[in-house]
């Protein structure tokens, strides 16, 4: 009967520290308020930082704004030597636009074709040779060795099989056209509109222009719009669709040009800090990128949502840890914060920062905030939907984080399974991660994620979620 008591006593006691613990996490937590969020997130998303790209003065002065935050704080300490950021080198690569002509007509790349195919140099005059839908047996009688071939396909997206055995047959350029589709090119090359626009990157080491170009398609080839066939050949795609391979007679002569890539070396920093923990050997990692898409053909991409929202939650999150812990509540695990750049362009930034880990197998938990501003086009009427995507996670960690969405009222989906941000980087080495992120909206990518459109309740409630979900993982108590 006494040890019933007890274990009651027991039971009580740890109740009560359990309630004492979450009413002390409310507290701080309500410190992260909607008008400091919006502060950050104007600044971040001004026209000033000109849409935060690698290698620009908008990405510096972004950089510069998050070291101004960390540094006025007594708490927060640089997590590298003497020093808040982490350099590390990016090799960019700038395409160089195709040209196409036959006869006296210009073609003009995005518009009439679209070219997919090697990026080193190529310059020549070649005779057009039809050969059908580019199969094998289109082949059995036709010498293309050294020439260009212009073939057909039901789908353009699968261009690159006609290549792959134009090729093998000796041919130099393939043109391909769709003839059961008017306008699947148009909406391939709408598809792609804005990736094309903007800079391409990796890494530097010893194999990154050898690693781009595996990416690269290992044949020249391209596919056409409807209009552009008539125009190359004087024949609509219907013409050609009910046409018989007759020969090797050519059926006209083109001119391509392509020039080869163009390389060049920049310097670009993560910005990390990082709170100590008592137990020095653990740690969690949070983090979010503040590169976005830059200003292109005179349009600033702002990247209000993404990401300047998560860059604001983590500065303020920093801060409330860091009250906390003047206050004499401190994590059991090191809280490292940090600022990813070139995230746009390959998550390179937290890639280089996973690296170079030297103990991995002490980060626990690696929480990434990238885009919570807004809901997704499929929920602008619940402005608390947000996705919670994890890897690697203890079902204890779910069980938590339902009962937080609960607690602020948030609507969370646990069933997305896209992981391609900066959480991707740490999931990939075996580390748990947690991606927080709202899901595609219309302005996601374009000049109008503006500032003006973030809700900032919103932000609010998704921060303080994270916060609760920081100090539990860190083991945050009174010292």
């Amino acid at each position: 009967m006494e040890k019933k008591v007890f274990l009651a006593f027991i039971g009580i006691i740890l109740s009560f520290a359990g309630i004492r613990a979450q009413s002390t996490a409310d507290l701080y937590s309500k410190d992260i308020k909607a008008k400091n969020l919006k502060e950050h997130v104007y600044i971040l998303a001004s026209d000033s930082c000109a849409g935060r790209d690698v290698g620009t003065l908008g990405i510096k002065i972004a950089r510069d704004y998050i070291v101004s935050q960390w540094e006025e704080n007594a708490v927060l300490r640089s997590y590298f030597e003497e020093t808040w950021l982490q350099a590390f080198p990016l090799l960019t690569f700038e395409e160089r636009t195709p040209r196409l002509q036959s006869k006296n007509t210009k073609f003009f790349s995005d518009q009439d074709f679209m070219y997919s195919g090697m990026l080193d140099r190529f310059d020549k005059e070649l005779p057009l040779v039809f050969a059908g839908y580019g199969r094998e047996e289109d082949y059995k009688n036709l010498d293309v060795k050294g020439k260009a071939v212009f073939t057909l396909s039901g789908n353009l997206r699968a261009a690159v099989r006609n290549a792959r055995i134009a090729k093998e047959n000796g041919a130099e350029l393939t043109l391909v056209a769709n003839p059961k589709s008017s306008n699947q090119f148009e909406s391939i090359v709408l598809q792609f509109e804005d990736f094309s626009k903007f800079k391409n990157y990796r890494l530097v080491n010893e194999v990154a222009i050898d690693s781009f170009m595996v990416d690269m398609p290992s044949y020249r080839y391209m596919t056409l719009s409807s209009k552009s066939v008539k125009k190359l050949t004087g024949k609509n795609l219907q013409y050609w669709k009910n046409k018989a391979i007759e020969g090797n007679e050519p059926i006209g002569e083109i001119k391509f040009v392509v020039e080869p890539l163009k390389a060049d070396t920049i310097i670009e920093n993560n910005v990390v800090a990082y709170i100590p923990g008592s137990n020095a050997n653990e740690s969690i990692v949070v983090g979010a990128h503040y590169d976005h898409l830059g200003t292109v053909d005179g349009k600033i991409y702002n990247g209000a949502d993404d990401n300047a929202s998560g860059v604001s939650a983590l500065i303020e999150l920093s801060k409330a840890f860091a009250k906390a812990y003047q206050d004499g509540y401190k994590p059991e695990k090191n809280i490292i914060f940090a600022a990813f750049s070139a995230e746009e362009g390959g998550i390179w930034g937290s890639k280089y920062f996973a690296d170079q880990l030297e103990n991995k197998e002490q980060v626990k938990l690696m929480i990434n905030i990238d885009m919570i501003g807004r809901a997704d086009y499929h929920h602008e009427n619940d402005p608390g939907y947000f996705y919670f995507i994890g890897k690697h996670l203890a079902d204890s960690l779910y069980t938590q984080e339902k009962q937080l969405s609960k607690k602020y009222k948030l609507t969370s989906n646990y069933s997305a399974i896209t992981d391609y941000s900066d959480n991707k980087s740490f999931s990939d080495i075996g580390i748990p991660s947690i991606f927080f992120f709202d899901g595609k909206n219309h302005d996601l990518h374009k000049p109008t994620d503006t500032a003006n459109k973030v809700n900032y309740k919103r932000m609010e409630k998704i921060s303080r979620m994270i916060f609760e979900t920081i100090w539990r993982n860190a083991a945050v108590g009174k010292n």
